[in-house]
């Protein structure tokens, strides 16, 4: 048996909930074979990080960086696992373009600043709170992931995993603005309020566990 931190978790198709409406022609199925793809990638990386006398990307990233990394796989392989739909999407080519996916050959060279259709891609550790650094209407989709980074020893600690994936289509409304004081440094910052909180807590496409009854992280609605 290998150390409990290089295990490969499991994407069970039993945790999708096939009523949720996805955009663009995605399918639930797609989001699963996503999930699934990213597990492989990060065991992949770390037993040969692991064999090779490095640390787990999780010990080796700082925690920002790693959701980054997730975020990115998390475009990668929703945007190639859902390219066959209608119109189907794939990964906005644009560097720093938004949104992160975009529907397949709507914008040319299938690259846009910023565009009005198509889903950005958050990754948080947070059940409940989720912001950007203004607010932003169309769709949104949150992966929510679980990482150890405590447990010690170190070979005891449990794989990342992906908890849940929500999407929900949010309007300016959605969000709580904070902006920022006249001389203060501090990164803008809009925050999802209860209503986008609720539109999300709707579209709950996976959720780790649903299939054995277990008890869903909550998203707080106030």
């Amino acid at each position: 048996m290998p150390p409990r931190y290089l295990e490969r978790p499991i994407a069970d198709a039993a945790d999708l909930d096939l009523a949720v409406t996805l955009p663009y022609g995605m399918t639930a199925a797609g989001i699963l074979a996503a999930i699934t793809d990213i597990y492989a990638y990060i065991h992949a990386v770390n037993a040969a990080s692991i064999e090779h006398r490095y640390d787990r990307l999780e010990d080796l990233m700082l925690p920002a960086s790693f959701s980054g990394l997730i975020s990115e796989l998390v475009v990668r392989a929703v945007a190639r696992e859902n390219a066959t739909g209608v119109p189907g999407v794939t990964r906005n080519l644009r560097p720093g373009g938004r949104p992160d996916i975009i529907p397949r050959a709507m914008y040319p060279g299938d690259a846009v600043l910023h565009g009005p259709e198509g889903v950005e891609v958050k990754t948080s550790k947070s059940a409940t709170s989720w912001q950007g650094h203004s607010p932003e209407t169309g769709w949104l989709m949150v992966v929510q992931i679980a990482v150890d980074r405590t447990t010690a020893p170190v070979y005891d600690r449990v794989p990342t995993t992906v908890e849940r994936v929500l999407l929900a289509e949010l309007v300016e409304a959605d969000w709580t603005y904070s902006g920022r004081r006249e001389g203060s440094r501090r990164t803008p910052t809009a925050s999802i309020n209860p209503a986008g909180r609720a539109k999300l807590a709707a579209g709950i496409v996976y959720q780790r566990g649903r299939s054995v009854g277990a008890t869903p992280p909550p998203v707080a609605l106030h």
